[in-house]
């Protein structure tokens, strides 16, 4: 289905389902970001558009997308194409440390990147409790200084454009399920070559689980609770939200948290990164590890490697978690769904009736 930037703004900026990935900025110059926000700062015109082929909110085959990253459909429709779930964690106490969790992302971008293959990693930069930017590392030491959880919708694959600017390639790309969605539009979009964006340039996608990201008020909010103490950390349990300053831990019920989702959020049918290479999360278990999804022949390949250079060491699933891994994620799918027909507009999400019963369980393997 194609449009162009009229529709983008009508469907998608206009009512607040903005995804806040940032590949349609420097796209065209009438697309502008303010605080986490894309506006259209003028009309464009065009009746077809690249902004709106590459945006994760346009309309989305999902079972096509499927066929086309891993090039067949998928057995669980729950949690998508996956190899193997593990627990992981970086070897380098530092690297680990410095991570929100296990340190498995950082580990693996500097590990491909002191190796050599690749040459940039998309990535979002930030101090905890301020607003996260995009970055560009092209070095270990760049990559470790992106290290950590940010918690609002940074629009890091401008980064992407600034790679194909300097000539980077190949790059890896860090990024929330929506931007995920985005990079493998992009990989599938033809007659971007004047703005250098060839998704052959992406060698490989790292995704994060991501339930919800939150809007930029959230950090006045903060900062009001904080004062003028230094945030070391942000973190979320299941039920609080968990500030860690030079004077100590500020514990706040989750629930005033919640007013910050961004709408957008809300219809997301993706919480766990599926079409990326690996996807990476908290364990809600055990923070010294991560929850690892390799996904793809190219993830299992970075990973192998990884584990052979002594960079990554892993642990199996524990069998017990795994219930709840998928009911976490089966009730997010459903409550976007519902989501979904409550505004009674057509979906982005396009889903054969036989996805759609495969989720209330009748079809699940």
């Amino acid at each position: 289905m194609s449009g162009g930037p009229d529709d983008l703004a009508r469907k998608v900026l206009q009512p607040g389902q903005c995804a806040g990935c940032g590949l349609c900025l420097d796209l065209c110059p009438y697309l502008q970001v303010v605080e986490e926000k894309v506006v259209m700062i003028h009309p464009c015109g065009l009746k077809e558009g690249d902004c709106y082929r590459v945006c994760p909110r346009t309309p989305t085959d999902w079972e096509d997308m499927d066929r086309s990253v891993f090039g067949a459909a998928r057995a669980d429709h729950v949690l998508g194409h996956h190899r193997e779930i593990l627990f992981a964690r970086a070897t380098a106490p530092e690297i680990a440390a410095a991570g929100q969790y296990g340190g498995v992302v950082s580990a693996l971008i500097a590990f491909a990147l002191g190796r050599g293959e690749v040459r940039g990693a998309v990535l979002t930069a930030g101090a905890p409790g301020e607003m996260p930017r995009p970055a560009l590392a092209e070095n270990p030491e760049e990559a470790l200084a992106c290290a950590g959880s940010k918690y609002s919708a940074a629009p890091s694959l401008r980064a992407l454009h600034e790679a194909a600017r300097r000539g980077l390639e190949p790059v890896a790309v860090v990024g929330r399920p929506c931007q995920v969605l985005a990079v493998r539009k992009l990989q599938r979009a033809r007659g971007l070559e004047a703005h250098h964006l060839a998704g052959r340039k992406v060698a490989w996608v790292t995704g994060l689980f991501c339930f919800w990201a939150l809007d930029p008020a959230f950090y006045a909010f903060l900062r009001a609770k904080t004062g003028d103490a230094r945030i070391l950390r942000v973190d979320f349990s299941p039920d609080s939200l968990l500030v860690h300053t030079d004077r100590g831990l500020l514990s706040e019920p989750v629930d005033k948290v919640r007013g910050f989702v961004r709408p957008a959020c809300r219809e997301c049918f993706d919480p766990t990164s599926e079409f990326a290479d690996v996807a990476v999360g908290s364990t809600e278990y055990d923070e010294a590890w991560n929850t690892l999804v390799v996904r793809s022949e190219r993830g299992e390949a970075l990973l192998r490697a990884a584990r052979e250079a002594g960079v990554i060491e892993v642990k199996p699933y524990p069998p017990e978690r795994l219930p709840l891994l998928r009911t976490a994620v089966l009730n997010k799918k459903l409550r976007t769904l519902e989501a979904q027909a409550a505004r009674g507009e057509s979906s982005h999400l396009q889903l054969s009736e036989g996805y759609r019963r495969a989720l209330t369980g009748r079809d699940q393997p």
